[in-house]
C-alpha cells in the first residue's frame, strides 16, 4: 500500500511531471503518432522517423533529468516519483532493446532460411511485436497508478524513498 505524504501544490506538480513526459512517449509516440505515420508511408517514407527520433529524445530526457534530481535538493516525495519513472523508463528502453534485436535477428534468419514474406510477418509479429505491445500496455497502467499516486500526495510503491520514510 502506498504511504501518504503531505505534499504541496508545487510538489505534485513536480512529481507528476516525469510520469506525464513517460505517458506521452508511450501513449502518443508510440501509439498514436507510429500509427498515422503508416498512413502516409508511401508518399513520406521517412516520416516513420520521427517516432524513434522523439523517443530517442524523451527517454534522453527521462533519464538525465532523473539523474540530476537524484543528485538534486528536491523533496524525497518528489525523488521517490522520479526513481519510479526513471526505473519504467529504463524498463523501456530495454523493452525496446530487445524487440530490436529479436526482429532483426528474426528478419536475419527469415532472408538465411528463405522464408515467405507472410511466414515471417506473422512469425516476427506474434514473437517479436506482441510482447512488446502487452509490455507497452502495462507499462501505461502503471504510469497511470503512478501519476494517481502523484496527483493524491501519495509515496509511489516500492520506491526507496517510501521504503526509507516508513522506517524513519
Amino acid at each position: 500500500m502506498s504511504e501518504s505524504y503531505s505534499a504541496s501544490r508545487e510538489e505534485i506538480r513536480r512529481a507528476k511531471w516525469p510520469h506525464e513526459i513517460f505517458l506521452i512517449n508511450l501513449v502518443f509516440n508510440h501509439i498514436l503518432v507510429f500509427a498515422s505515420t503508416f498512413g502516409v508511408f508511401s508518399t513520406f517514407p521517412l516520416m516513420v522517423l520521427v517516432v524513434p527520433v522523439t523517443s530517442c529524445v524523451i527517454t534522453g530526457y527521462l533519464l538525465v533529468k532523473a539523474r540530476r534530481i537524484a543528485a538534486g535538493n528536491e523533496t524525497l516525495f518528489v525523488k521517490a516519483h522520479w526513481v519510479v519513472a526513471d526505473r519504467r523508463n529504463k524498463h523501456f528502453i530495454w523493452l525496446l532493446i530487445i524487440a530490436g534485436v529479436v526482429l532483426g535477428g528474426g528478419y536475419w534468419l527469415s532472408a538465411m532460411m528463405g522464408w515467405p514474406k507472410v511466414v515471417t510477418i506473422a512469425l516476427l509479429g506474434g514473437v517479436g511485436l506482441l510482447p512488446v505491445m502487452v509490455s507497452l500496455l502495462v507499462l501505461i497502467v502503471l504510469g497511470n497508478d503512478s501519476m494517481y499516486q502523484a496527483r493524491h500526495s501519495k509515496m509511489p510503491r516500492g520506491s526507496p524513498a517510501a521504503a526509507s520514510q516508513a522506517s524513519a
